[in-house]
């Protein structure tokens, strides 16, 4: 007798056989079919196997984690440079009229390893965060594109807090609690990681 296909096993298990085909099938096994009696264990198995996958999937949370850790490993082993601060807008004075309990946007421009970084810092006065619009822009770096930079924020323990990426045209975005003593580093490919304090940030400062 003619036995039956692997994908006729395959939709059995699974419980998508047309009923004719499923009847033939617990008919034969009921027979005493060696050789079909051990595939259909071998496919029932599979199926079991596959449907517990899920199972073994972990959190995104663990996800993030752990891809923070090996970002932050990475850069920890490779030589970083202290860049060097172009402009600050907190160091200008305000103009008149406004008033210094309102939150005023940062912005903020450093040089290192042949690349521009411009930040700009917005204080969320109603949630106490930070949200952070930057880009990294080559400067005499042919070689080397901006979109593959990858930033780190840090506090000031060392502990990662976010990573993203730049997107091609360096541009990146982040957001987190106002604290003190933080830390942006950018690696970009081939060059040493871009080591950025970030002072003046905490709980305080975000009204004004």
């Amino acid at each position: 007798m003619e036995h039956f296909s692997e994908q006729t096993w395959a939709d059995f298990v699974r419980g998508i056989s047309e009923s004719e085909t499923r009847a033939n099938i617990e008919s034969h096994l009921a027979r005493g079919c060696s050789d079909c009696k051990t595939n259909f264990d071998i496919w029932n198995r599979l199926q079991t196997a596959n449907a517990n996958e899920g199972t073994y999937t972990p959190p995104d949370s663990v996800v993030r984690m752990m891809e923070l850790e090996f970002a932050r490993y990475a850069m920890e082993r490779s030589p970083s440079v202290l860049a060097s601060l172009l402009f600050d807008t907190l160091s200008q004075p305000l103009p008149a009229g406004i008033r210094s309990g309102v939150a005023v946007v940062r912005q903020l421009v450093y040089e290192a390893e042949g690349f521009t970084v411009d930040l700009r810092l917005d204080p969320q006065s109603q949630s106490g965060k930070i949200c952070v619009v930057g880009q990294v822009l080559g400067k005499g770096v042919p070689r080397i594109s901006p979109s593959s930079a990858s930033i780190m924020l840090w506090t000031e323990k060392g502990q990662p807090i976010v990573h993203v990426s730049a997107n091609e045209y360096g541009e990146f975005q982040l957001e987190f609690d106002a604290q003190e003593n933080l830390r942006l580093s950018i690696d970009a490919a081939g060059r040493k990681t871009i080591r950025i304090p970030l002072t003046n940030l905490g709980p305080g400062n975000v009204a004004g």
